[in-house]
């Protein structure tokens, strides 16, 4: 295996990913941020994994890379890609944290096929991919920064803008957009009831506590009535 190939987990902050997946059913954004800190936990556990059966595999995590900024998804990646190229990696295997079927094996899978060609990608079932692998001699990050990212035409875009490049399809797998998604997902199920019972642990809490500040503000409110005329 290549020693100059990088696993970078690129994640989002949980706050901005809680705002555009709901992964809760009451839509509750501090519980929705807590999935998500689980499920970054969950893909930093399984790429180290992966670095610790290949020798000389690193593995980085774009916030070390590039400061928090309010740039456009594709520019927050690319740029994440460069550092990580210009600390003299060959290739990048770019990963997400929605889709927990992505295991160590498949990524070391990714990793030996991306030592073939320029790019690799993992497709997901809505269009987009759950890993995209690269070469710098392949990345150009205008190009790159400007593909239908977030979109059902994601992977579409990326085919057609590596037209001239071998680009190595990997199985499709699903990835997590919803509560819903969540609830039906067949693979990695222990983490997956991990993840829904922590949500409805949580969800009950609240509602039990907010049904007791209710009624406490009701009794309350009773008790400094004024007494009735008589």
């Amino acid at each position: 295996m290549s020693t100059s190939t990088a696993i970078l987990i690129f994640t989002q902050e949980a706050s901005k990913e809680a705002t555009r997946k709901m992964l809760t059913p009451s839509k509750n954004q501090g519980v929705n941020r807590l999935v998500f800190d689980k499920l970054n936990h969950f893909v930093e556990r399984k790429a180290t994994a992966a670095a610790s059966k290949a020798e000389n595999l690193r593995v980085f995590y774009s916030n070390q890379l590039t400061k928090p900024n309010n740039n456009s998804f594709g520019k927050q990646l690319s740029a994440a890609i460069q550092v990580v190229f210009e600390r003299g990696f060959e290739k990048v295997i770019c990963i997400g944290n929605d889709c927990p079927a992505l295991n160590e094996n498949r990524i070391l899978a990714a990793v030996e096929k991306l030592q073939t060609v320029d790019t690799v990608v993992g497709p997901d079932n809505r269009g987009g991919a759950y890993l995209i692998g690269i070469s710098s001699k392949g990345f150009k990050a205008e190009v790159f920064e400007n593909l239908a990212w977030q979109s059902e035409k994601m992977l579409e875009s990326f085919i057609g803008q590596y037209a001239n490049k071998v680009v190595l399809l990997l199985e499709t797998l699903s990835d997590i957009h919803t509560f819903q998604e969540l609830q039906t997902y067949t693979i990695s199920r222990y983490f997956i009831a991990f993840l829904i019972r922590l949500i409805e642990q949580i969800t009950a809490r609240i509602q039990s506590f907010y049904c007791f500040f209710v009624e406490n503000r009701s009794i309350r409110s009773l008790s400094l009535r004024a007494p009735p005329f008589v």
